[in-house]
């Protein structure tokens, strides 16, 4: 039995010759590129981890507040937002950060002092647009930016990492699909030849292993090839994220493993699932 659907496979796979290459081509590039996505997330962990971090907001309050209610302004913003970590920057040294931003200020402020500044707050928390609700509030002269370098660029690394897995997921998935409807075709091709011998008292595993084996060839070209092509592509994309500081290693064995497994398991799958429809749909 095994003979007779290595030697049937190989007719089919000789009939049908460009279509092998096609199908492994077709199964071997989405694979290979979730190998590649799976490393670069791992590369990005760091990086996208930063959009969940805390942003710090400042709020500049009124000068015309005094102490007392500076302080009833702290307790009721706590109150009200218990997810803020609310902190007052000391004069000082709101004086020693203007001076560095803006050195032309040094001058007016070694003159005056620091008493002459605003209070300055300080809000951590991971909304900064809540801050916002702020800007409203008579008591505060001015809301500072309340979008962080580090949250933008985590969303964004995440973003990139969503579109590449949705990007392979359909590319798999056509592939899976083209496998399908190979066999599905080469069934009904040779349906005359398929009833001849299920006439004749053949297995449903005589009928099915040609068409099996037809399918594993390209199954496991597929996997060699996506095997190969992930190890050329993340140790070339690590050579050029070294200078970017990014944390970067080879691919990861269980990658691999998990690679060849899809590239010869998922085509099988289809195939057999659609020689149990035939199957079901003849009888």
């Amino acid at each position: 039995m095994i003979r007779h659907a290595l030697a049937e496979g190989w007719l089919l796979l000789r009939s049908r010759g460009l279509i092998s290459p096609v199908l492994a081509l077709a199964l071997a590039i989405p694979i290979s590129l979730a190998g590649v996505t799976i490393s670069v997330r791992q590369w990005l962990a760091p990086v996208i981890e930063l959009g969940d971090r805390e942003s710090v907001v400042s709020i500049l309050l009124h000068p015309r507040l005094d102490g007392a209610e500076r302080r009833t302004w702290m307790s009721e913003q706590a109150a009200t937002h218990p997810q803020w970590q609310l902190a007052t920057v000391e004069p000082d040294e709101l004086a020693e950060r203007l001076a560095t931003w803006f050195p032309y200020l040094e001058e007016i402020l070694d003159r005056e002092g620091p008493e002459m500044l605003p209070t300055m707050v300080e809000i951590r928390t991971r909304d900064p647009q809540g801050v916002l609700v702020l800007k409203e509030d008579l008591s505060v002269l001015a809301v500072g930016p309340t979008s962080s370098v580090n949250q933008v660029v985590g969303r964004v690394a995440r973003q990139f990492a969503l579109m590449l897995i949705s990007v392979v997921v359909a590319l798999i998935a056509g592939a899976v699909l083209l496998a399908a409807v190979w066999v599905h075709l080469e069934l009904h091709r040779h349906a005359e030849e398929i009833a001849i011998m299920r006439l004749m008292g053949a297995t449903e595993a005589t009928v099915r292993g040609p068409f099996l084996v037809a399918v594993a060839a390209p199954a496991l070209l597929a996997a060699a090839a996506s095997v190969v092509c992930t190890v050329l592509a993340v140790g070339f994309m690590a050579r050029l994220a070294a200078p970017l500081g990014l944390t970067t290693a080879g691919v990861s064995p269980l990658i691999l493993f998990v690679q060849v497994v899809g590239a010869v398991g998922l085509p099988m799958a289809a195939a057999f699932i659609t020689l149990e429809r035939y199957a079901s749909a003849d009888d």
